[in-house]
């Protein structure tokens, strides 16, 4: 976003600048034709006092030649003025063709000036009346001459006084334009600036709320840049606190049935172990009736299957510290499988790579057996016409840990019932406790290690526990 904003603030100093710069050569143009039109004008001033020398002079020559009354100094110096202003208007800048006829202006000025000078040093020859004609003629002549020459150049400065004109006024709107221009562009940059803070934090102000409500699932989208990395963060962060906040539930579950689990051992186990002693001392009397026997047999089973699950509650509630120490993989699952009744009896197939393990990992050996026993159990429950037990053992050497996949070929794990199946107390079987899969994830946990359920392709349910090789720590207890 920092680019983007820094792109487009260079983009808008471009256009400012170059638009500046073209005003300024605008006016800077302006301005030249304006001295040269003042230069001009000044020179068309020159020609007119020509003009008027001209008068000037034909009217000194008339009264000298009829009164003698002007002083010949006086006269000269009149024709020499006449020749200085004719030899000046040669260096006006008009254009070639009015140039040129301005210079042959120039020079029948100054052979009107030779011309009186002639006059007024032979006033006695003989011919001095004709030269005094002639002299006026040409005079005459460079008056009509320089009129003309006036009236177009004067046209001509008119024209382009219009267009120096039209330039200063173009530059002041190109003035107004830019700065209009630059204004617009400022509340525009400042707009969509403020815009592109204000919506993103409104997004994640929303979010924040959302999580204030317990909405966890809620995710901040669509924003981009340094906000979309915001976003991304917070959406992680809202993800681990749901995290938390579940195995703090789960904490809080643990707790209340390790306090439940702790007052019904103390309460049921001391009445339950007597009645389990009084049954098993009436069905060994040979007066029992085979019948009474039974029952009797029965009651003890389920005082064994009540303890049982006291057993079970205990070790969910109050799992022991992992005693870490180096253990055989194989030779774990082995032991599993082995008390596993249906593999025993070959109801159910295993399907395992034995050379594909590592040798050793640091683990606690017992609660291994107990989390891979209580998979076995499970898949062998979910296959009873039989069916296929996979085991697929890989070991990651970059992140250190050994990952073990189980699944089975029976019916799976509906999806809505994925996110519940490590919950205490739940369970789909008729009689099942509802904590074997907790405890397995307690126990796993205990190892730093994970374990989820999924179900795999052939529609089966599977399950895929990763553990540090090192147990977590490194060293071996």
């Amino acid at each position: 976003m920092k680019k983007r904003f820094l792109t487009l603030l260079a983009l808008i100093t471009l256009i400012l600048v170059l638009g500046t710069t073209f005003v300024i050569l605008n006016i800077e143009q302006a301005i030249s034709s304006l001295d040269d039109l003042i230069g001009r004008y000044e020179k068309d001033r020159n020609c007119t006092r020509v003009l008027m020398e001209v008068k000037k002079v034909q009217h000194d020559g008339i009264l000298h030649r009829t009164s003698g009354d002007t002083g010949n100094y006086e006269m000269l110096n009149r024709i020499t003025a006449l020749g200085k202003s004719a030899a000046s208007c040669t260096s006006c800048h008009h254009p070639q063709p009015i140039a040129d006829k301005i210079r042959s202006f120039s020079q029948k000025g100054v052979a009107f000036q030779d011309a009186m000078e002639k006059v007024v040093a032979h006033s006695d020859d003989p011919d001095h009346e004709t030269m005094n004609v002639q002299a006026f003629v040409m005079g005459h002549e460079l008056y009509d001459q320089g009129l003309t020459l006036f009236t177009k150049s004067s046209k001509q400065l008119t024209g382009e006084t219009r267009v120096a004109r039209y330039l200063a006024i173009k530059s002041k709107w190109l003035l107004y334009i830019i700065t209009c221009s630059g204004l617009v562009m400022v509340i525009f940059t400042s707009f969509m600036l403020i815009r592109s803070f204000t919506r993103p934090l409104q997004s994640l102000l929303t979010a924040t709320q959302k999580i204030k409500q317990g909405d966890f699932e809620y995710k901040v989208l669509g924003l981009k840049y340094e906000f979309g990395e915001l976003a991304n963060s917070f959406n992680a962060m809202s993800a681990s606190l749901q995290t938390q906040m579940l195995q703090l539930q789960r904490n809080e579950q643990l707790v209340a049935c390790g306090k439940i689990a702790t007052t019904l051992a103390h309460e049921v186990r001391n009445p339950l172990a007597g009645i389990k002693a009084a049954m098993e001392v009436l069905s060994s009397e040979s007066a029992v009736a085979q019948e009474d026997r039974e029952i009797l047999l029965q009651v003890v089973r389920e005082v064994n299957r009540i303890e049982g699950l006291f057993t079970n509650m205990l070790e969910f509630a109050r799992p022991k510290p992992p005693q870490l120490i180096s253990v055989c993989l194989k030779e774990i699952i082995d032991r599993a499988l082995l008390f596993t009744p249906s593999i025993l009896n070959q109801e159910v197939t295993v399907c395992w790579d034995r050379e594909n393990i590592p040798p050793t990992i640091i683990a606690d050996p017992n609660h291994l057996y107990q989390v891979f026993l209580n998979l076995f159990l499970n898949a062998t429950a979910a296959m009873p016409e039989g069916g296929t037990l996979s085991i697929v053992i890989t070991a990651d050497p970059v992140t250190e840990t050994i990952a073990v996949t189980i699944s089975d070929t029976g019916c799976g794990i509906e999806e809505s019932l994925l996110d519940d199946v490590f919950k205490p107390f739940f369970t789909t079987k008729a009689k099942g406790s509802g904590l074997g899969l907790a405890t397995c994830k307690t126990l796993i946990d205990l190892h730093h290690g994970s374990i989820v359920a999924g179900n795999s392709v052939t529609g089966g349910a599977l399950f895929c526990i990763t553990l540090p090789i090192s147990g977590g720590t490194g060293n071996a207890s």
